[in-house]
């Protein structure tokens, strides 16, 4: 399974992290980095592949555009607010777990408030942060190699699991 789980919202920031996944997977090898556009087959179930994905992953890459946070559905409410939401699942994902998220800001994003982000996510806010930008995409493969040696596979994941249901994510806490 790949270490490396790349989460992303296509709109916002796709021309960015297709240069990162790249550089990723130059680095570490592209079955080191998991990215659902190359990672998920025709076919297979998208939402059972990114649950599993996001349990196994060792070092959750977050990348935040200008739109990331105030991304909206179609009928006009706020992406991250819908607990169906893939990349809200990501991040929880990785919350639970109590992994390192590395946020990855991009196109002259901020890193999120807190208070600006629903409350199981909040803790995201505390995690630092990386700036990416055309002229440092460079920088941030440096980087992301010395992240990618401190978080490893081994490390035990808190008791609270999310886990898959019929429904698609759910995330248990305890």
């Amino acid at each position: 399974m790949p270490g490396i789980f790349i989460s992303y919202r296509r709109d916002d920031s796709a021309g960015h992290t297709g240069r990162i996944y790249d550089r990723l997977a130059t680095q570490f090898g592209p079955a080191q980095v998991f990215m659902d556009v190359d990672a998920i087959q025709p076919g297979e179930d998208f939402t059972r592949v990114l649950a599993e994905r996001t349990k196994s992953c060792s070092a959750p890459v977050a990348i935040i555009g200008r739109q990331w946070l105030s991304a909206q559905d179609r009928d006009g409410r706020r992406r991250l607010d819908d607990p169906r939401d893939y990349v809200r699942l990501e991040i929880l994902s990785a919350l639970t777990r109590r992994i390192a998220i590395i946020p990855v800001l991009v196109e002259g994003a901020s890193l999120p408030r807190a208070d600006e982000l629903p409350a199981p996510l909040r803790k995201l806010s505390d995690h630092q942060a990386l700036t990416v930008s055309d002229e440092r995409h460079r920088l941030f493969v440096g980087h992301r190699s010395r992240a990618c040696r401190i978080v490893t596979p081994t490390q035990a994941p808190c008791p609270a699991q999310p886990a898959y249901s019929s429904a698609g994510f759910q995330c248990l806490t305890g």
